[in-house]
């Protein structure tokens, strides 16, 4: 159940109802020896709308027109040594994995999960929309290092003869051109940190009859830790920093001058704490203002996430969630999750109330 309010009112603007997928999963994986400490290893594993629709898990190729089966997920075929492994196909770049971990949510879904907020720029300004979208998979040659003292690392690049969108252009400029990604982490004693960079280029949105350049500069950083040391515990704290750069001077005024450089700063914090069968959950989220040459977007966004979990059995949990998204005057922020999206007009708060049911196998 989801309803608008906006501020300073008390006038409810109605409510919708509707059912999720979140993560419902199908997937095969396995891995061969091939002798000499050498091993050939593969995975496929796409979402299973059980509502009957597909799941848009960032920028990616790979849906099908069957509304049972959504997005391809994490889908690869690769090699692993001593040395590191090697994967290419369909993959997460090595920033989202790393922003990933950092989630508190059951298998980071729901409205209240980091990737609602995270890793992405929203540019709402003069009648104009861009979204820059970092926390996506995408199809990429990849290379983890072999974990050595607790630290770890990867890196991935994808093309953009590679994505088989590249010439997609949409009214958000949401579609990937090409991206370098990669991420450190190191862990032990209970804490793992991780720092992440990707620099992608996105493709230049079309509208109000305004027609972009392709290829826009998106840089990110991502700095995070967790704490998993006392029982039941996971603590995270996530700062993240967006730069969007390119043919996108339009969005701060309206002009089709040269570019223009935005940039904004996001904050996570989470916190899990199971004892018996109970794991509550409690999620904060903000994105600043986007910044063009010192004038502000007024895009900024804020949002509460509070999750009770109670395990029915080892493997399968019941649980309730409450959302709340404040959005600034030109914010866009919505609740999007498992093939549904709730998009509020700028300026709104949106809260969600939902019920769940999750099994792991």
């Amino acid at each position: 159940m989801s309803k608008g309010v906006n501020p300073g009112t008390t006038k409810n603007e109605g409510g919708s109802f509707n059912m999720k997928s979140n993560s419902s999963l199908l997937g095969f994986k396995g891995t061969e020896d091939l002798g000499n400490g050498l091993k050939g290893l593969f995975q496929i594993e796409t979402n299973v709308g059980l509502t009957g629709q597909s799941a848009n898990q960032g920028v990616a190729a790979g849906s099908t027109s069957n509304a049972g089966w959504g997005q391809l997920r994490d889908s690869y075929v690769g090699m692993n040594s001593k040395y590191g492994t090697v994967l290419g196909g369909f993959l997460s770049t090595p920033y989202r994995s790393a922003l990933t971990s950092f989630d508190v949510m059951p298998g980071a879904t729901g409205d209240a999960r980091i990737e609602t907020m995270m890793g992405t720029q929203r540019v709402s300004k003069n009648g104009l929309a861009y979204t820059a979208q970092s926390s996506v998979r995408a199809t990429a040659l990849a290379y983890a290092l072999p974990t050595m003292y607790g630290f770890d690392g990867s890196i991935a690049y994808t093309g953009s003869n590679n994505n088989g969108n590249n010439e997609n252009v949409n009214s958000t400029g949401n579609n990937l051109y090409s991206a370098l990604s990669t991420q450190i982490g190191w862990t032990g004693y209970g804490v793992n940190v991780k720092g992440a960079f990707q620099q992608a280029k996105m493709m230049g949105a079309t509208t109000a009859g305004v027609s972009q350049t392709p290829a826009n500069a998106y840089t990110s950083y991502l700095i995070g830790a967790s704490y998993t040391g006392l029982p039941g515990l996971k603590a995270s704290v996530v700062y993240n920093r967006n730069t969007l750069g390119g043919n996108t001077a339009t969005l701060a005024t309206g002009a089709t001058s040269d570019a223009n450089k935005g940039s904004n700063n996001q904050i996570y914090a989470g916190v899990s704490y199971r004892f018996g069968n109970n794991e509550p959950r409690l999620t904060y989220q903000n994105s600043s203002n986007t910044s063009f040459n010192g004038a502000s977007a007024n895009d900024g966004a804020t949002l509460w996430g509070a999750n009770w979990g109670y395990y029915l059995s080892k493997r399968t949990q019941v649980y309730g969630i409450v959302s709340t998204i404040k959005n600034n005057q030109n914010g866009t922020v919505n609740m999007a999750s498992g093939g549904t999206s709730l998009v509020p007009t700028g300026g709104q708060v949106v809260t969600t109330y939902g019920a769940g049911l999750r099994t792991n196998f």
